[in-house]
């Protein structure tokens, strides 16, 4: 049971296709078969939507979504409005969510499902495909320096790890996400079922049913953890494996002056304690506390896309304009509705 994070890199064979289209930008269906070596059945192919501007493109923006499969249809409001104010604009569908459930599954609960090999499977394949992803904007000349990864929730965890590892991102924005997987694993709503297969008899590895023994082995580790490389992470021997996946064991390699931390005051999806720590590791970042909770800004990403024009420095009134205009697109997987309007 190993995890390194590592790909063979490659040209990539890709298939791709517009499949609508506004005024002012091009949306674009990829796939491409994963460069990780070990995928689930049902995710071998990596999806994703990118939304090109039409003219030049003056930036680039990567957006990871959270667990499930519901805020991803919100996300990709930002898709045409961030490109038809010139930013090249890409939504990555993770494995194991939407449109890449595994065989016999339901989207996200892998990630969290209390069987280390199966997390190692999919935060490593996630963290992989996002780095493809790039590779891939690179290799079709998509990927500028000015650029911003955006991850929410499982994405934004997702984020930390990658952006200890890549150096080609310009700037990480965080939106209410979280870590210490052992408060995610007995005190989130999300883990239910999780707790339902503790209590059922389910034997998970390395104790994760016993909420005492990993609370306390956190806290004996964590102060070692946070001084730890990126190797020294990977090829620890003795720590909790669940710190290999685990976004607070990663978060002091990022380079704070590029992250921005947004937490949800009223974020009843993850305990406060779970994002208080990740929020805690980021200081020296940009850090805010908005009085939102965990899934009710969804409606409101043009706040979001107005932010990452900011950070993206674009703030001519045109562009901020772009995001108010009214685009009605047909959703390629919902027959009759309407996104981004």
């Amino acid at each position: 049971m190993n995890i390194d994070f590592k790909y063979i890199k490659k040209e990539i064979e890709y298939v791709s296709g517009y499949i609508f289209k506004g005024k002012n930008y091009r949306c674009s269906y990829v796939r491409y078969n994963t460069l990780y070596k070990n995928p689930a059945s049902g995710t071998e192919n990596v999806e994703l939507y990118n939304f090109t501007p039409r003219g030049n493109s003056r930036a680039s923006t990567l957006v990871l979504h959270g667990l499930g499969s519901r805020n991803i249809k919100f996300l990709l409001w930002i898709g045409p409005h961030l490109a038809s104010a010139g930013v090249n604009t890409t939504i990555l569908i993770l494995p194991g969510n939407y449109t890449r459930v595994e065989n016999n599954s339901v989207s996200g609960k892998s990630f969290l499902y209390p069987d280390i090999e199966t997390m190692y499977q999919f935060w490593e394949h996630s963290v992989i495909d996002t780095l493809t992803t790039i590779d891939l904007l690179e290799q079709k000349k998509l990927w500028k320096n000015n650029n911003v990864v955006m991850g929410y929730c499982l994405g934004g965890m997702i984020t930390t790890i990658v952006g200890s590892i890549d150096k080609r991102i310009n700037h990480k924005l965080f939106m209410t996400t979280g870590g210490h997987l052992p408060k995610i694993l007995h005190e989130s709503p999300t883990t239910n079922f999780a707790r339902k297969l503790f209590n059922s008899g389910h034997e998970p590895s390395f104790y994760l049913n016993n909420k005492e023994y990993l609370y306390n082995i956190y806290n004996d580790q964590f102060p070692e953890v946070r001084k730890m490389s990126f190797s020294e992470i990977i090829d620890n021997k003795y720590i909790h494996p669940l710190f290999k996946i685990d976004p607070i064991a990663y978060a002091h390699l990022l380079d704070m002056s590029e992250v921005t931390f947004i937490d949800a005051l009223f974020d009843n999806t993850l305990p406060f304690d779970s994002r208080k720590i990740l929020y805690r590791e980021m200081e020296g970042a940009k850090r805010r506390v908005l009085p939102i909770s965990h899934v009710n800004w969804l409606p409101f990403e043009y706040i979001l896309a107005k932010y990452i024009l900011h950070k993206l420095n674009i703030n001519d009134k045109k562009s901020r304009k772009a995001l108010l205009q009214g685009e009605i697109i047909e959703n390629p997987l919902e027959k009759d509705s309407i996104i981004g309007k």
